[in-house]
Formats: structure tokens, sequence, C-alpha cells
């Protein structure tokens, strides 16, 4: 499912009990589930979003990035692609929610426990 981010830039990257991003088309995406953040260079850092140590000087420079694709799979994976060449992947979680975007006019995507995700278009 393609999650229509394409072309937005990420305009803050927060830290707290997860990773959560802000888009310039007025999108938060929420990251609550352990990711995988593939930089340009091709190095895989993965990170818990309570506690991003070795990850965050990665993913503050996500800041300004702009998203070159943003896909939800069947499973409930998250991909996101940046112009940048840095990909970030969150895998489903069988117990918790991994990740949740919420975007204008009440649009909603979740990836609820075990991988399903749950989409509400605001209309």
């Amino acid at each position: 499912m393609n999650l229509d981010l394409r072309g937005q830039a990420i305009t803050r990257v927060c830290f707290d009990a997860a990773l959560t991003l802000l888009t310039s088309g007025d999108c938060e995406l929420r990251v609550e589930n352990e990711a995988v953040l593939q930089v340009s260079d091709g190095d895989h850092v993965s990170f818990d979003p309570e506690a991003p140590d070795v990850a965050a000087p990665h993913l503050v420079r996500l800041n300004g990035d702009v998203i070159a694709e943003a896909e939800a799979g069947k499973a409930g994976d998250l991909v996101i692609e940046f112009e940048s060449g840095t990909k970030l992947t969150v895998r489903p979680d069988d117990d918790y929610e991994a990740w949740g975007l919420v975007g204008p006019m009440g649009r909603r995507a979740i990836c609820t426990p075990g991988g399903e995700i749950a989409v509400w278009s605001g209309e």
C-alpha cells in the first residue's frame, strides 16, 4: 500500500518513547518497534526507538531529506526510501503496534499487533 508521502520533506525528527518523523505535508509517522536504517553507504543500523543511541546521528540527518517512496507491505512492514539513499524499515510486532501514520483531515494508517494494517480515510 502506497502511503502517499512521496515528495514530502522531513521537517522534524523527535525522540521520546518512540521515533517520530514530521513531514512538510503535515503528516506524523511514529515508529514504536525495532527498526533498521540503511544509510547511503550501505551500512545497516538496527535500533530500538526507545533507545536509538547508535542510530541517532543517522536519524537526525533525515531532517530536510525528502521521501522518495513510502510503502506498507501486506505483512505490516513499513519501508521508507529517502532521496539521500537512506532507507528505513520497520517490521510488525506480534504484540504491539509497530508504527502509525497520521495525516491531514483525519487520514490514519496503523500497523496493529500481528501486522494487519488499519486505515481510516478521514472522509
